[in-house]
């Protein structure tokens, strides 16, 4: 249930969704449901990406790996589409249908669902939050869909991903960083950490640290220390900001000599914030 604010949250009654899909391995659960009903042949040119995370790049080891498999095995596993006009949506299987095309396939094996955009979008979260290799900019890209166009809370994206909101406010930072930068974090050539360390700077002081990560092989710590430096340039203290912004979930901090600002990913983080300055004893 929505409260008059449009923002689901978990203190209110929550909806059938949200209930299904915050458990643990919800996903091989689903699958193991969806691989029992009856499955359809669809050509491969009526099956199109799923539009929320097609922007993220899959590794050409991963897709090739896939592709060898198939070659051997065939598909082991539908995948899971949803109508689209005369099309299918992919929801599940991504890396088998790409390497599966890799692999010379022209038709798939596939278990067709009719769920709105939301359960779609819960679906893709609970299959990134319970891979091994998931991929952090596909979930950064799914949180945002669900905080803008469903009123998804921070506290309740971490509830349903199993992970803090600080955590959740870092994922979704990440999608300030320009598309070269998330895709080289798609593609495992630049870590989460790493990304998370530079997202702050602007798009050019970005490219020039991506640049010193490669040709210096500096580790997440050492970035972090990089940036620091950089932005102490402007009066800011970076360590303890970035420290202070993920206790207390907000999205930013700037300290300077005599003021504090405090930026918030969204409304009810900064209510939280302030309704907690008021409880507090001071």
């Amino acid at each position: 249930m929505k409260k008059s604010s449009g923002k689901k949250t978990l203190g209110n009654s929550l909806s059938e969704l949200l209930d299904k899909f915050a458990q643990n391995d919800v996903i091989a659960a689903l699958e193991e449901d969806y691989y029992s009903r009856p499955s359809k042949i669809v050509a491969k040119n009526l099956i199109d990406d799923n539009s929320i995370v097609k922007k993220v790049k899959l590794s050409p080891a991963t897709v090739s790996r896939f592709a060898e498999s198939i070659r051997k095995n065939g598909i082991y596993n539908p995948l899971v589409v949803r109508p689209k006009g005369n099309h299918y949506e992919l929801i599940l299987g991504r890396r088998r249908f790409h390497g599966g095309k890799l692999a010379g396939l022209n038709e798939f094996p596939c278990v067709i669902l009719n769920v709105q955009d939301e359960e779609m979008l819960l679906m893709l979260l609970a299959d990134a939050r319970d891979q091994r290799d998931a991929d952090v900019v596909e979930l950064a890209l799914v949180f945002k869909v669900l905080n803008d166009k469903y009123g998804y809370t921070h506290e309740t994206l971490a509830q349903v991903s199993h992970l803090s909101r600080s955590q959740v406010t870092n994922i979704l930072r990440i999608l300030r960083l320009p598309e070269p930068v998330l895709e080289e974090i798609s593609l495992g050539k630049l870590s989460y950490g790493h990304a998370k360390a530079i997202a702050s700077l602007s798009e050019e002081e970005m490219r020039r640290m991506v640049e010193s990560i490669h040709r210096d092989g500096l580790s997440v710590r050492q970035t972090e220390k990089a940036v620091a430096s950089l932005e102490g340039k402007e009066g800011k203290s970076v360590d303890k900001g970035e420290a202070i912004a993920a206790k207390i979930g907000a999205e930013k901090i700037l300290i300077k000599k005599k003021s504090v600002t405090i930026s918030f990913p969204d409304e009810d983080c900064k209510e939280s914030f302030i309704n907690k300055l008021f409880d507090a004893d001071l």
